[in-house]
């Protein structure tokens, strides 16, 4: 490698003034064959006007601090090009680093940052001296930029080499997942326009964003690149209920177990989220039972009011299902001999009983049954102090607004808002924008996020499984920190072999560590992102 200090005076410049006064003095002398002299004058003229113009460009280059910018149409014709020739989506312009950016890097580590060569200082001091410095900038700007007056980072690391070409990113290289870092301000939301808006314009991509903290310019150009490529744009925002869809978290599953596991691990771990577990479980193997299909307003109500009126359905459907068709007469016997030992005896007890004298007993029940009236004939008071754990997260995403958004009503005509599902936003190849409002409702937000995650690991795993052929899902999650779960992880471990491709953008490592409670969960999500776009430089 041929070694060039660019921090050297330009010894150049001399030649460069003094070529031009030599030219004119030979042509005006009136010498033989002047003109031949001044022609070999104009060629090292040439050669000094290439050196100086190198040298100057270097220095505006790590001294002046430019944004780049790319017009939406040209970054979709720059897409469609590198689609087509090496199947790689558009990051930006850089260049890879070699030996030689590691020695210039050195240099000007090593020099006080008022000696990297740039303009005077004096010349932004006045009026007429700032304009000369515009106008000495713009003959050295980058092409597609603008002056960046507040730079963050070190922008000479950018200025090291001139020579800059597009900076891929393969598709094949994304089923590996890939981490976003850099702190607040550095462009990760930049990052995702430019991929979000390339993904958009690919009819085979699926895209689902989760922000917690609700980009509006983000969410704009979502929109804007959804209506310019004919995809169905789908907007969730708990705290804009007007504008959002609804989306039911609990749609999908394959095991009536995951329901209970999604709401129990937006608890704190120990004996209460346990039997929160518990009792969600057998309400909700209790409504599939019966035909119903749960939803966070079914499992409120029956965590308030009790399962009674549910166990009382599904021995109802037991008894005659099983050949007893005098049930009721039996039933109606029992609980009037019941009565007369203890006056609170209603008839759901009468029915439990002859359940368990005449199935239970003879190893013919069903474990529904068993679950649901071992919490039906559970102390009442006992059971309150215990689920009372439970309640106040089922009352925050049960009720209200938020209640009617994540457990809509299919039947309630009023409401004109669309009810979907992560199924079928991939099936139908949609834009989902779940912008979340964790500033001000920060509880809420995260365990939205955290169900609407789980519904995602769930759609994951049945399209793993079911699905002949895999669709191409991109999955976006800023701040992961705010909500991450073991779902989440599952995704970023499996999700490759369904299809799935995730992006996901943290401020710093200690942030994953907080949330998760461990160093060695937070090592195993490093482990699983193959990819890092670094903002932080």
């Amino acid at each position: 490698m041929k070694y060039v200090n660019h921090f050297r005076p330009i010894y150049e410049f001399r030649p460069f003034l003094l070529w031009p006064v030599l030219m004119v003095g030979i042509l005006a002398s009136g010498m033989p064959y002047g003109w031949a002299f001044a022609l070999v004058g104009a060629v090292l003229l040439a050669i000094r006007v290439f050196q100086v113009w190198k040298a100057l460009s270097f220095r505006m280059a790590i001294s002046t601090k430019w944004l780049s910018k790319i017009h939406i149409d040209k970054l979709l014709a720059t897409q469609k090009l590198m689609k087509q020739q090496a199947d790689s989506m558009y990051l930006g312009t850089g260049f890879e680093w070699t030996q030689k950016h590691t020695q210039i890097a050195h240099e000007i580590l090593r020099m006080p940052v008022t000696d990297i060569p740039s303009l005077p200082k004096w010349l932004s001091k006045t009026e007429v001296g700032r304009d000369v410095e515009t106008r000495i900038e713009n003959l050295f700007r980058p092409g597609d930029s603008v002056r960046d007056r507040m730079p963050q980072g070190s922008s000479w690391i950018h200025g090291m080499e001139p020579k800059k070409v597009r900076v891929p990113f393969h598709y094949k290289a994304m089923g590996g997942h890939t981490l976003v870092g850099g702190t607040t301000g550095a462009g990760k939301t930049r990052t995702y326009e430019v991929i979000s808006t390339q993904v958009i314009h690919n009819p085979r991509d699926v895209l689902i964003i989760v922000d917690p903290k609700n980009d509006d310019e983000w969410k704009r150009r979502v929109e804007k690149e959804c209506a310019r490529a004919g995809r169905k744009f789908l907007y969730f925002n708990q705290a804009k209920p007007n504008e959002s869809i609804r989306l039911n978290p609990l749609e999908n599953w394959s095991q009536p177990s995951e329901i209970p596991s999604r709401i129990a691990q937006l608890m704190d771990e120990g004996p209460f989220r346990d039997f929160a577990f518990l009792f969600i479980d057998r309400a909700v193997k209790g409504e599939l039972y019966v035909g119903d299909k749960p939803n966070l307003r079914s499992i409120l109500k029956y965590a308030q009011s009790g399962i009674g009126n549910l166990l009382e359905r599904c021995l109802r459907r037991f008894f005659v299902e099983n050949g007893l068709p005098n049930w009721e007469e039996l039933t109606v016997a029992a609980t009037v001999k019941d009565a007369q030992r203890r006056n609170d005896v209603s008839l759901t007890d009468g029915m439990a009983k002859l359940y368990l004298d005449k199935f239970a007993a003879y190893d013919r029940g069903h474990e529904t049954l068993d679950g649901l009236i071992a919490t039906h004939t559970h102390d009442r008071e006992h059971y309150m102090r215990i689920i009372a754990s439970a309640l106040p997260l089922l009352q925050m995403l049960a009720t209200g607004e938020t209640g009617l958004m994540l457990a809509p009503k299919a039947d309630d005509f009023e409401d004109e808002r669309e009810i979907w599902d992560i199924d079928k936003i991939i099936k139908q190849k949609a834009v989902l924008y779940m912008g979340l409002d964790s500033l001000s409702n920060n509880i809420v937000q995260k365990a939205i996020a955290s169900m609407a995650l789980s519904d995602v690991a769930a759609v994951c795993g049945a399209i793993y499984n079911f699905y002949a052929e895999k669709p191409d899902v991109v999955l976006i999650i800023d701040e992961i920190a705010e909500a991450i779960n073991e779902q989440v992880i599952q995704i970023l471990n499996k999700g490759r072999g369904a299809g799935f491709k995730a992006f996901v953008a943290f401020q710093a490592r200690a942030d994953l560590e907080a949330k998760l409670g461990n160093a060695a969960k937070m090592l195993q999500v490093l482990g699983n992102l193959n990819n890092q776009i670094n903002r932080n430089l």
